[in-house]
């Protein structure tokens, strides 16, 4: 209606009541008696009553004359003219336009902030109480203009206190409501001190001027407010005088006012006063306020008056006021208030039930001061709230529950036991028994961790609670129970539940306190680790000689449970072992355990480590623990040596890989508080075995060249020897990695000799763990020997690349290391590197990738720190020179590795890098966009789409004709699309759809189109500009999108992190993932599928695994291809089916020809024919034992034929 009478452009006058033309309708009727408009007018009309406005003017009238100002006339017509008194109709714009007019012509002479920030929130409101504020101001602001002073909020506050104390011509509620609200405001910044000093003067304008108007809930808050602001920044002493007294007093009564503004308000500032004035918030605070008394006497008067009354709702009204200040109050408060709260319990009223347990739980929840509520007096409040204890409603007694749950608490800050806490534990398990609710075992949980002796005598009947059937909460009681755990500790726990475990197997049950093992394994920490060593370790010995004797005797099931039961108990020793008490006086009782355990090789043993490296790892600060420790170290590591060497012997398990690893990562720690005469004797032996390997696998690879030489077959013994001594010596060479990062650099000597063999050895295992062998050497020996680096390159252009595939990587890491250990300029060096660097950014291996690209940048920012003199761009040039080479190669495989090592390079120095060495690479990337290879492409494109992501402005305003010719050049752009969608969608981005399709040869225009449909598809349903590029955000994300060579399909629109996958090799059998051999059926490849493999009952199998069960019927039958058929062709066959006899039951599946187009049939029968087939059905055969008819047909046509279907079909029934 608005939009219309805008369009027309004609503003219609409202039609009055009495007007004769709204009176009646068209149809001669009357209407009612109310404001009526034209059609389309009732948007835009002006009423023709200005009650409120007329008396807005009297008002302003009314105070602006007691200021001696010219508000009057001067800003109430600018007021008029903004908010539109005249006859004159103003659209909502206009309106708006005139409201600001006002507010700004105030503000221009205003320069308080206080002011200003209220003008600024006024524009968007035009109630009648902005109106009053903005006049307000404005006369403010004049009579401070006219006087030449200065707009402070001191003289701010001080003319509103003039306006509030004139008595010629009074204000009225509107404009006291807005003076005090801007009082308010302004004694937030006026300074204490001020507020000290004119404390009498302030407080008697404000009581003066508002004893009338108690009744009006804004005007109350603000008076509120301006008092609570005012008492607060009075010192100690002043609280003595009487017109402070009486103020406080007012608030008071205001606390339990029916209207709920301004109680709110009152209960709000008496909280603030009491324990937010300024001298209770310094260091020598008092221990309460001086009105925290009053406040205990009034609200104690107002509950016995009120309960006398029976007024339950002014009751509940201060039981909220306590809530927040019962904790403020003296100790004789405290007492006297709490006896009327208590009191209140005795109440049949459950809302004032729960009202009171709150004030209690919230009087003890805010920490109230010692001298305040003793320990004496909290003590009697507990008894008392257990004499109040509420039995019958359950909602009720979580209310007392938590009160006591936070008087306990607070009693425990207070460092005193209580004598009853047992029979709170007691009833706390009783709720749990019948009412299993989670507040109820939180508050079990903190009053248990504050007084754990209470806890003794509840353990037994947690137990049967958790054995009882069909208990739901098993999970809270094994928290309850741990934290029980952790607090007593496993020996006093065990002392009054015991296991009931004997180790005999005629004796023991079912274990049915055998949940509490995991509970200990859980829980237990800094306790004493001669416990496991009394306790369980006799237990565990035992256990073990029982498993064995029924292992004996054939008992399967029996000798599971206490094998399970075993490893649960070993599995106790890593708790124990968690910051021990005891370690010094009981480590050497289990130091020999803990060796034969683990040259046992059993499965506890893996247990066993992890106990030993967390107590390494938590003593290595600690000079005694660790002095123990390394006092064990010459009989632990030859331990550790002999199971890492020992990989070819017969006696080691399958799934011995993971053991063995366990062990390596404890020598590692080991390693770190061992003596380094230790270590060096135990590198010599390794050494030492490390060689003899070494030389018999040398004669075996001659012993190999000779039988070739001989042509002699190879013997089965022969292959089988080389194979476990090439396991050995790798197995020899982790230990050697292991220890050498702590061995001295005098002690590496021997390992240069044994490196520099092994690094040009063909087979790739040797060579690759020397590499790592390389890579944790000391920085110092690598620069020492760096011929062991460089040693293996040919005089060309580019290396020959004599690293293995899996070698590349700990190789490069080596090379990694060396760049930044390097301080003195090495640029040949660099030089060397480069060509191989760039050769492995294309490696098999993901990881020799990633180290390529990094190395490619390190070098880069060696490369321009060694020249600090020099602009970092020219140093960036020259390093770009260094790649040009391998573009002058005729080989595509080292031309494509170079442009991805410049687009690499190019990425990470965006800001060093010069406009003609973007011109030059960019031209280069152009260049081989019209390469016969793909393998050149995709590199050219993987550069380009660097330039439009790191350099886009660049490249299309510059280079944008060369950037078009290059692409002009690519052929066959569909095996592309990828990547060429991604260009254009950032080229789009930068130019626009029309100037990148006038540009681009046809073939790209559909291409284009089809970005732009994409894209306004994708805006449409997510909301986000998705035409937008992909941001890279790190490295990894260039790393990721060079490494996608080959995804070109469409699907794949965004790049994401490499998330590896994991499957389960299954065979025949189940996996048992208990079995030590289960860690060998999890890959990261994906295996493969044996398709049409059937089952032992002959059923066969589909791909992802469901059993194909048929009718006996369709045994013998070919499996009809379903998906394939129409569903035509469907109906025809089943009506087919069922029209043909039983003997022709075998044929009733096969395909037969009717219906429309191909399906038609070609061979016709003549109707003679069909006749003289009808003529030979019998009377049997005319009948039907079920058919398919629609009941309920859409169509008349198809009604009027399912009748006739039907008469028919009774028809020859009936017959």
């Amino acid at each position: 209606m608005k939009n219309r009478g805008k369009r027309s452009g004609v503003r219609r006058k409202a039609i009055g009541v009495g007007d004769s033309s709204s009176s009646f309708n068209g149809k001669g009727m009357k209407k009612s008696k109310v404001q009526k408009w034209r059609k389309g007018d009732s948007c835009v009309s002006n009423p023709n009553i200005k009650t409120h406005r007329q008396t807005a003017r009297h008002h302003s009238r009314g105070f602006t004359n007691s200021l001696n100002s010219v508000l009057s006339q001067k800003l109430l017509a600018q007021h008029n003219a903004g908010f539109g008194d005249s006859s004159i109709e103003l659209d909502d714009d206009i309106q708006s336009c005139g409201s600001k007019s006002v507010v700004s012509s105030i503000a221009s002479n205003c320069t308080n902030a206080t002011f200003n920030k209220i003008l600024g929130r006024i524009v968007t409101s035009q109630s009648s109480l902005n109106t009053q504020i903005l006049a307000i101001v404005g006369a403010v602001t004049d009579t401070i203009h006219s006087s030449d002073g200065e707009q402070t909020d001191a003289a701010c506050c001080a003319t509103l206190l003039s306006l509030l104390k004139s008595t010629s011509e009074p204000l009225n509620s509107d404009q006291k409501t807005a003076a005090l609200h801007l009082m308010s405001l302004l004694l937030r910044r006026v300074p204490k001190s001020i507020l000290q000093v004119k404390s009498k003067e302030i407080l008697n304008a404000l009581n003066n001027n508002t004893a009338e108007e108690c009744e009006q809930q804004s005007l109350m808050k603000s008076l509120i407010g301006c008092w609570t602001l005012c008492l607060r920044a009075q010192t100690q002493s002043s609280w003595d005088s009487v017109l402070i007294r009486d103020t406080y007093a007012k608030i008071l009564a205001a606390a339990v006012c029916i209207k709920p503004k301004i109680r709110k308000a009152a209960q709000h500032a008496i909280g603030a006063i009491l324990r937010g004035s300024a001298f209770m918030v310094t260091d020598h605070a008092p221990p309460f306020h001086p009105a925290a008394n009053d406040t205990s006497a009034f609200c104690k008067n107002c509950l016995e008056s009120m309960k006398a009354a029976g007024n339950k709702k002014g009751i509940s009204h201060v039981l909220v006021l306590l809530q927040d200040v019962l904790s403020t109050f003296s100790t004789s408060g405290i007492k006297s208030t709490c006896d009327q709260v208590l009191s209140v319990l005795g109440s049949t009223d459950m809302v004032l039930k729960k009202g009171a347990f709150i004030t209690m739980e919230n009087l003890f929840s805010m920490s109230p001061k010692p001298e305040n509520l003793t320990a004496d007096l909290n003590c009697k409040i507990i008894n008392v709230l257990f004499t109040l204890e509420p039995a019958s409603d359950p909602d009720v007694l979580t209310y007392w529950l938590r009160a006591m749950e936070k008087a306990y608490c607070n009693l425990s800050r207070i460092h005193k036991k209580p004598a009853n806490v047992d029979a709170l534990m007691d009833k706390m398990v009783t709720l749990m028994e019948k009412n299993p609710d989670d507040k109820v075992f939180n508050s079990f949980m903190v009053v248990g961790s504050l007084y754990p002796s209470s806890l003794k005598k509840i353990l037994p009947r947690l137990d049967a609670l958790y054995l009882s059937k069909g208990y739901s909460k098993k999970g809270e009681i094994e928290k309850a129970m741990g934290m029980a755990v952790h607090k007593l500790g496993p020996r006093e726990v065990l002392s009054i539940l015991p296991l009931k475990i004997s180790g005999d197997s005629d004796l023991d049950g079912d274990f049915p306190r055998s949940w509490l093992i995991p509970v200990f394994r859980d829980h237990v920490q800094e306790t004493e680790l001669g416990f496991f060593v009394e306790y369980f370790l006799p237990l565990a010995n035992k256990i073990n000689e029982t498993c064995k004797s029924l292992a004996q005797k054939n008992s399967k099931s029996r000798s599971m449970a206490y094998s399970a039961l075993l490893q649960q108990i070993w599995a106790l020793l890593p708790s124990f072992c968690n910051r021990p008490t005891d370690l010094v006086t009981s480590f050497p009782s289990i130091a020999k355990i803990i060796g034969k355990t683990i040259e046992s090789k059993s499965d506890i043993a893996v247990e066993v480590l992890n106990a030993l490296r967390k107590l390494i790892v938590q003593n290595l600060e600690n000079e005694a623990e660790k002095s123990v420790l390394c006092r064990y170290a010459k009989n632990f590591i030859p331990i550790f040596c002999q199971i890492c060497s020992a990989k070819n012997e017969k006696n080691l398990k399958d799934g011995d890989d993971g053991f063995r690893l366990s062990v390596l990562e404890t020598l590692k720690f080991y390693l770190k508080i061992s003596p380094e005469q230790l270590i060096l004797t135990t590198f010599e032996k390794c050494l030492k075995k490390l060689n003899e390997e070494e030389e018999r696998l040398m004669r075996l690879e001659k012993e190999e060249e000779i039988r070739k030489q001989n042509s002699k077959p190879k013997e089965l013994e022969k292959i089988k020897e080389e194979k476990d001594c090439l396991e050995s010596w790798c197995c020899l060479m982790d230990l050697c990695i292991v220890i050498v990062p702590h061995v001295p650099v005098v002690g590496l000597e021997p390992v240069k000799e044994n490196l520099s063999r092994n690094l040009q050895s063909s087979n790739s295992s040797v060579q690759k763990k020397s590499y790592r062998l390389l890579e944790v050497c000391p920085g110092e020996f690598i620069i020492e020997h760096l011929a062991l680096l460089t040693t293996f390159r040919s005089d060309s252009s580019m290396p020959v690349k004599v690293a293995n595939p899996s070698s590349q990587a700990p190789r490069l890491r080596c090379l990694s290391n060396i760049i930044q250990m390097l301080d003195t300029p090495q640029v040949e060096f660099i030089g060397l590197l480069v060509p191989e660097v760039i050769l492995c950014t294309k490696s098999t291996s993901e990881k020799a990738r990633n180290a390529a690209f990094d190395l490619l940048v390190k070098m880069g920012q060696k490369y321009i720190s060694w020249a600090p003199n020099k602009a970092p761009q020219e140093m960036v040039q020259r390093y770009f020179e260094l790649f040009l080479t391998g573009l002058k190669v005729n080989d595509p495989h080292v031309v494509s590795c170079t442009v991805l090592a410049l687009a690499r390079v190019l990425f990470h120095f965006k800001g060093e890098t010069t406009d003609e060495v973007i011109g030059s690479v960019c031209d280069i990337a152009c260049l081989l966009l019209g390469h016969h290879s793909r393998e050149i492409v995709q590199s050219a494109l993987s550069l380009v789409h660097v330039l439009m992501s790191g350099y886009g402005d660049i490249m299309t305003g510059k280079y944008l004709p060369n950037l078009i010719s290059g692409l002009s050049l690519l052929k066959n752009v569909s095996s592309y699309r990828k990547k060429i969608k991604d260009i254009l969608r950032k080229l789009l981005k930068k130019c626009g759809f029309d100037i990148v399709s006038g540009m681009l040869p046809d073939v790209y225009v559909k291409v284009i189109r089809n970005i732009v449909k994409s894209e306004k598809k994708k805006k449409k349903t997510t909301g986000k500009d998705e035409t937008a590029p992909r941001k890279h955000t790190s490295d990894e994300s260039f790393l990721e999108e060079m490494d996608d060579d080959d995804g070109e399909s469409d699907d794949e629109e965004t790049f994401s992190k490499f998330n590896p996958k994991v499957w389960i090799k299954e065979d025949d059998d189940v996996l048992d993932f208990m079995d030590a051999s289960a860690s060998q059926k999890i890959t990261t490849t994906k295996p493969k599928i044996r398709n049409n493999r059937e089952n032992k009952d002959g059923f066969k199998v589909a791909k992802d695994g469901r059993l194909i069960i048929g009718d006996e019927d369709d045994v013998d039958h070919k499996k009809v291809d379903s998906s394939k058929a129409s569903k035509k062709r469907k109906a025809d066959e089943v009506e087919e089916a069922m029209d043909v006899d039983d003997t022709d039951a075998k044929s009733t599946f096969s395909y037969q020809a009717g219906g429309r187009g191909i399906h038609r049939p070609i061979n016709k029968k003549s109707k003679a024919d069909e006749n003289k087939n009808k003529s030979k059905k019998t009377k049997e055969d005319g009948k039907y034992n079920y058919s398919y008819i629609k009941l309920n047909p859409s169509k008349k046509k198809n009604k009027h034929e399912t009748t006739k279907k039907l008469k028919h079909l009774f028809k020859k029934r009936t017959n």
